[in-house]
C-alpha cells in the first residue's frame, strides 16, 4: 500500500509511466503462462483435445449457461471503467473511446485464451473428478490454476501464477487508488463530502487530500477485513450494486445530448444508450437471488446516510424512475427462474426484463431528466462543453 501512494502522488506522468511498465510485465507474463500451460496440457493431459469436443461440447449447459455466466464475466471486464475516471487528464477526448474499445478487446482475448487453456488442462483422473462432469468444478475452493498445478506436480505451474498475481494485484491496487481519488474529487465537487477532498496539489495537479484519505481507508479495510472469507460474499453484492449504478449512465448521456449541455457527441448515441441500458438491467437480473436484494439493501442504506448527512431535499422526483427500476429488477429476480419463487421461465423472464426496462423506465428516466431546473444545473456545472 505504501508503494502505491508515490506512484499516484507525483502526478499523471509518473502514474502513466508506471502503468506502462507494469502493464508490459503483465502482458509478458500472460504470454509465458499461456504458452507454458498449453505445452504442458498437450503433452501430459490425455483429455486435452477430448475436452473440447466431448462432454457437451463448447456449451455443455446450452445458451442458458452462457447468460447465467454473464454477471461474473462482466465483473471481469469491470477494469475498463477506470479509464473514464481519468477523463479530465487526457489530451484528446476521443482517445478515451479508443482506450475503452482496445481495453475490452484485449481483455476478451486474454479471458478466452485462459478459459481455453483451463479446458485443455483439465485432467479428470488427476483431479479425482467424474469424467466430463463440468459441474463438479464448482466445488473448487482455491485458484483453479493452483489446483491444476497440484494435479500435474510441476513447480513451474505454481511459480508463474504466483509471480503474475503479485504483479497484477499491485497494479490493480495503484490504478484503483488513482481512480478512487478522482471519484472522491468528483463527490467533493458535488458537495457530498468535505471540500478539502477537492483541493488540487499546486505542483503535481492531483487531489492530494483525497489520495491521503483513500489510502488510509483502503489500508484500514485491508488490515481489518482481508483475512475474513465472508468478505468475498460482500464483494459480490457490491459488484451487483455497481451494475445497478451503471443504468444511470445511458440516461444521463441522452439527457445531456438532448439538452445541448455537452457539445461532445457520441456516434450512434441512441443505439449505444439503448443497448447499454438493456444490458445493465439484464446483468442485474441474471445476477440472481439473493445477490440483488442484498445489493439493493446496501444502496438503500448508503443513500439514506447521504440524504440525512447532507439534508438532500431536491431531485426526488427525477429519481423516481430509478427507484422504480430497482424495485422492478428486484421483483423479477424474485419471481424469475433464478429467484426464490422461480415462477417465470428463464427466457420469458429475460424478455420481460428487457421490454419493461426499455418500454417504461428508459423513456421515463429521460423525460424526468429533461426538466428545466436540471438543464440550468447541467449548463452551470459543465460550462456548455
Amino acid at each position: 500500500m505504501l508503494l502505491m501512494v508515490p506512484l499516484n502522488y507525483y502526478g499523471i506522468e509518473v502514474f502513466t509511466a508506471s502503468s506502462r511498465v507494469m502493464g508490459s510485465i503483465k502482458y509478458a507474463l500472460y504470454a509465458i503462462m499461456a504458452i507454458t500451460f498449453i505445452i504442458i496440457a498437450l503433452k501430459f493431459n490425455p483429455y486435452a483435445l477430448k475436452n473440447l469436443s466431448h462432454y457437451g461440447g463448447f456449451m455443455p449447459y446450452g445458451i442458458t449457461g452462457l447468460f447465467a455466466a454473464m454477471p461474473i464475466a462482466m465483473f471481469s471486464f469491470g477494469g475498463a471503467r477506470t479509464i473514464p475516471d481519468f477523463a479530465e487528464e487526457v489530451k484528446r477526448r476521443r482517445s478515451l473511446i479508443w482506450g475503452l474499445i482496445l481495453t475490452v478487446i484485449g481483455q476478451a482475448v486474454i479471458y478466452i485464451t485462459f478459459a481455453a487453456i483451463f479446458v485443455l488442462s483439465t485432467d479428470w483422473r488427476a483431479l479425482s473428478l467424474p469424467e466430463g462432469d463440468w459441474g463438479a468444478l464448482l466445488n473448487i475452493a482455491r485458484n483453479p490454476y493452483y489446483m491444476l498445478a497440484s494435479a500435474y506436480h510441476l513447480p513451474i505451474m505454481y511459480a508463474l501464477p504466483m509471480i503474475y498475481l503479485t504483479v497484477a494485484l499491485f497494479m490493480v491496487g495503484f490504478v484503483y487508488m488513482g481512480t478512487g481519488t478522482r471519484v472522491m474529487l468528483a463527490v467533493a465537487r458535488s458537495r457530498f463530502i468535505s471540500q478539502r477532498m477537492g483541493e488540487i496539489h499546486p505542483r503535481y495537479y492531483i487531489p492530494y487530500w483525497a489520495l491521503i484519505a483513500f489510502g488510509l481507508i483502503g489500508a484500514a479495510i485491508s488490515f481489518l477485513f482481508a483475512p475474513i472469507p465472508g468478505l468475498y460474499a460482500l464483494v459480490s453484492y457490491t459488484t451487483v450494486a455497481g451494475y445497478i449504478g451503471f443504468a444511470t449512465n445511458p440516461i444521463a448521456m441522452m439527457v445531456l445530448k438532448l439538452q445541448g449541455a455537452s457539445k461532445f457527441n457520441v456516434p450512434g448515441g441512441w443505439v449505444v444508450s439503448i443497448i447499454a441500458f438493456a444490458t445493465s438491467s439484464l446483468i442485474v437480473f441474471w445476477s440472481g437471488w439473493p445477490a440483488v436484494p442484498y445489493s439493493v439493501l446496501l444502496i438503500s442504506v448508503a443513500t439514506l446516510i447521504f440524504a440525512l448527512l447532507y439534508r438532500v431535499r431536491e431531485g426526488w422526483l427525477e429519481a423516481t424512475w430509478y427507484m422504480g427500476l430497482i424495485g422492478f429488477l428486484t421483483l423479477m429476480t424474485y419471481i424469475g427462474s433464478d429467484g426464490a419463487l422461480s415462477i417465470i421461465p428463464y427466457t420469458w423472464a429475460t424478455v420481460i426484463t428487457v421490454a419493461v426496462s426499455l418500454g417504461v423506465f428508459y423513456p421515463l428516466g429521460i423525460k424526468l431528466g429533461l426538466r428545466q431546473r436540471n438543464f440550468e444545473v447541467h449548463i452551470r456545472d459543465l460550462g456548455g462543453v
